[in-house]
């Protein structure tokens, strides 16, 4: 069988959109398209999934409270240095610890998935090959393209309010799988949301008893799950909780923590609350055993939420040369231990979400004893049974709750980031706080001193992404520029 990188020389680099311009930073191609389903859906394999390729959004776990920095001593090497610009707030993210200005990494190549979903959304409605096989393609491709989308608004642009959806500045949409001969604006954030919603519904239909190859690959569950979070995102409650009991009705299982075991991995392609995922786990990679010792490691205030008999955070972390460290995927070079297929830190989907999107759901409507009853569903799996203590809550104190429980259950899996956003301009129970990074340095002979702290205060320009210059610069000034970011140099 011919490989996914073969297809991909030999058609996708034939039916990338084209013309005599060039949509953002998109190379010009000539359009082609792939003749059976078969090769289709090795393209859609290899130019929408992201398996075995570099993972996009890859520093999102990088800029919230759940993230410090650690330096115990001298190192030529530093497992901070990718993530510089992103967990020190760069007025450019793509910053290097030296100061130098990088590219956006992400923006470009993001936006060719989304023109390769487009095409292949296309081909697959119009070709003349197998219709079962052909209405799963582009039922996966949809989703694909919402889920790009969902990250790219989130990202580059403020979070959904309700109030200002409707002009806030959003990101272009590219859904055509032709040629636009013409520069692109960007469209208002409920308008990204609207076509994501569109999209999902379409895929809903497409992948409705299809069943599901791996977790690698899109099936109906994630497409509900991906609803209920956007719903959610977009405080349309009834709606959230529709999406997840969808869900739930087909996969309410969740892991029983009390016979995990340790020095294995929670997250896993096959593990049992896993609904969809990707390869790639950057958070692993820069929460080391013990080398290099300047690292990343999560907050104290992120562990103290662990409290008394919660397995989660002995199955979620493990303590290691006097720091915790991320251990959802376990990976151990003392114990010789290395993940032979590891899931995603940022495109895991997972049963647990359902629930906890219901919860939250559910206690923005003030359905204070359903939002119990779900979030003890959850948590009765996050503790020993003899120490399980149900929470009975109302009002504000159990919208915190909630929110604190997610931050729990969802650590460095993608969501706090966004999460942090949303609650700012959540009308029913507003929430923001100010974040405070600090940059560790040491010296030869000497101990580590705080190089910098740096604060985030609530509503920062610094939550949203600038689009990247070069895309501004080739629009002729009709795709506009978000606030500027503080100057956070030291």
């Amino acid at each position: 069988m011919k490989s996914i990188r073969s297809y991909t020389f030999m058609i996708l680099a034939l039916f990338l959109f084209t013309g005599c311009k060039k949509f953002l930073e998109e190379q010009s191609q000539t359009l082609a398209y792939a003749k059976t389903w078969q090769k289709l859906d090795e393209v859609l394999r290899g130019e929408v999934y992201v398996i075995n390729k570099g993972l996009p959004f890859k520093f999102l776990n990088t800029m919230d409270d759940d993230i410090a920095d650690y330096v115990s001593s001298v190192s030529f090497i530093d497992a901070r240095s990718d993530v510089f610009g992103f967990y020190t707030w760069q007025a450019n993210p793509f910053t290097a610890n030296t100061f130098m200005q990088l590219t956006d990494n992400t923006w470009a190549p993001v936006y060719r998935r989304i023109n390769a979903a487009n095409i292949i959304a296309y081909q697959a409605a119009s070709s003349k090959d197998d219709p079962a096989q052909l209405k799963r393609i582009r039922g996966e491709a949809l989703f694909m393209r919402a889920y790009y989308y969902f990250y790219m608004v989130n990202i580059y642009a403020a979070a959904y309010k309700p109030s200002t959806a409707a002009t806030d500045m959003g990101v272009p949409l590219k859904i055509s799988e032709y040629v636009e001969d013409r520069f692109f604006t960007r469209s208002t954030v409920d308008s990204v949301y609207q076509q994501m919603v569109a999209d999902l519904e379409t895929a809903e239909q497409c992948l409705e008893g299809a069943g599901q190859r791996n977790t690698y690959r899109a099936d109906i569950n994630a497409v509900n799950l991906l609803q209920s979070r956007i719903y959610l995102y977009m405080q349309q409650w009834e709606k959230s909780i529709a999406a997840a009991d969808k869900v739930l009705a087909r996969k309410p299982a969740l892991s029983q923590l009390a016979a995990y075991i340790p020095r294995t991995s929670f997250l896993t392609k096959e593990a049992p609350e896993v609904i969809f995922t990707q390869d790639g786990n950057m958070i692993m990679g820069i929460m080391p055993e013990v080398f290099p010792p300047k690292a990343m490691q999560p907050t104290a205030e992120l562990m103290a939420l662990y409290t008394g008999n919660d397995l989660r955070k002995s199955a979620f972390f493990e303590l290691s040369s006097g720091k915790y460290r991320y251990t959802k995927v376990y990976s151990s070079s003392m114990n010789n231990i290395i993940p032979t297929e590891t899931a995603s830190d940022v495109f895991t989907m997972r049963v647990a979400e359902a629930y906890l999107n219901k919860a939250e759901a559910l206690a923005m409507l003030k359905k204070d004893p359903e939002a119990n009853q779900v979030i003890n569903t959850l948590r009765r799996t996050r503790f020993p049974a003899a120490f399980f203590q149900p929470v009975d809550l109302s009002g504000a104190a159990l919208a915190a709750f909630v929110r604190d429980e997610r931050r729990r259950e969802l650590s460095f899996e993608g969501h706090r980031w966004f999460d942090l956003k949303r609650y700012a301009v959540n009308s029913v129970y507003p929430f923001s706080k100010k974040i405070i990074h600090q940059y560790t340095d040491v010296f030869f002979g000497g101990s580590p001193f705080v190089k910098a702290s740096l604060a985030l205060e609530p509503n920062d320009p610094a939550y949203v992404f600038p689009i990247p210059a070069d895309a501004i610069i080739f629009n002729q000034g009709v795709l506009k520029q978000n606030p500027q970011r503080p100057d956070r140099t030291f």
